[in-house]
């Protein structure tokens, strides 16, 4: 069990990355008691770093900044599986197959490895590490410059060697989506090398957890309107997603 410092911080990089928390979900993923988890918000309240909102709390700063991939793996984990569950059958035998870096491309990589008689090229280190220890598959490292925050290749010789290619599904992450200023991240290069791999891609797939709506950063990737699919897990009676429907092929995988 986490000490009161160690804990709060916790539940700092938690609400950071998924924009809000609430107290019920905390006390059983931490094990300890609502009361507990109600003071370590009313800490970080006072601290300035999260609002509090009945039944939990929001970050105030949500958009500022990026976070570690071992911070947001532990986020929203459910509903990424679900996502990466649902993509499988958005896979047709013996194609081509991109899967960007991103913790819910990630997941997607965990489920459809089993494709029949695809391959598989990735710039990111933890799909590669993961499909690697397949042996049935054919798998192709993307090369590029290592970015921890990413965990994966990106940049220059990333898309000079994806010219080369012309894939026929590509499954790409993002950290902010709303209609208004479509599918955007905080860092350049990792924008512009998402906006290389989509222009070699017959199909691109968005794949984007519930966090990442109502969220926007500087540097824009594409459209809402421009994806062939937008997977999510975000409730379809949720205005996002509503208004989202409107003008592309959204799919919500939320139970």
């Amino acid at each position: 069990m986490l000490n009161q410092t160690k804990r709060q911080v916790f539940i700092l990089d938690k609400v950071k990355v998924n924009g809000e928390v609430t107290s019920k979900h905390l006390a059983e993923e931490l094990n300890v008691s609502l009361m507990t988890i109600n003071r370590d918000l009313k800490a970080l309240a006072e601290s300035g770093d999260v609002e509090l909102v009945y039944g939990g709390a929001v970050y105030k700063k949500r958009d500022l900044s990026e976070y570690p991939m071992t911070i947001k793996s532990e986020v929203n984990a459910h509903g990424k599986k679900l996502i990466g569950e649902y993509c499988k059958q958005l896979v047709k035998p013996y194609s081509s197959i991109f899967i960007e870096t991103g913790t819910t491309t990630f997941a997607v990589a965990q489920e459809i490895f089993r494709a029949e008689n695809c391959t598989f090229y990735s710039n990111s280190l933890m799909v590669l590490s993961t499909l690697s220890k397949y042996e049935d598959i054919s798998l192709f490292s993307v090369p590029g410059e290592y970015r921890e925050l990413s965990q994966g290749f990106l940049g220059v010789q990333t898309i000079d060697y994806i010219k080369n290619f012309q894939f026929d599904l590509v499954f790409i992450g993002t950290e902010g989506i709303t209609l208004d200023q479509g599918v955007t991240l905080p860092d350049e290069i990792d924008a512009y090398t998402k906006k290389a791999i989509i222009k070699q891609a017959k199909e691109v797939v968005l794949v984007a957890d519930k966090s990442k709506f109502g969220i926007a950063h500087l540097y824009k990737i594409n459209d809402v309107k421009d994806f062939d699919y937008i997977i999510t897990d975000l409730p379809k009676d949720h205005e996002s997603f509503k208004k989202m429907s409107q003008v592309t092929n959204i799919i919500s995988v939320d139970e």
